[in-house]
């Protein structure tokens, strides 16, 4: 990834490979919405982590806290 220092924020350049139709629907969406590619794939990467990112990383840390503690836990649930 290649970083790229501009005046508001910093940012950095990522390569991603689509199928070719999603590559299509997106030209053609950023095309009829006046808008860039590179902003139609950020609005949905965020709308994506705000949805899912935080419920993925409740349950990561959820099964690492259950590994991390599961001999304790064994001795605990016939109490």
């Amino acid at each position: 990834m290649t970083q790229i220092r501009h005046a508001k924020t910093d940012t950095t350049a990522l390569t991603v490979r689509l199928p070719v139709e999603l590559a299509e629907a997106l030209k053609n969406y950023a095309f009829v919405t006046e808008t860039s590619g590179n902003d139609v794939v950020k609005r949905a990467l965020l709308e994506y982590l705000q949805v899912h990112g935080r419920q993925d990383l409740m349950r990561s840390a959820f099964e690492r806290v259950m590994e991390q503690h599961r001999e304790a836990l064994e001795k605990l649930k016939d109490l």
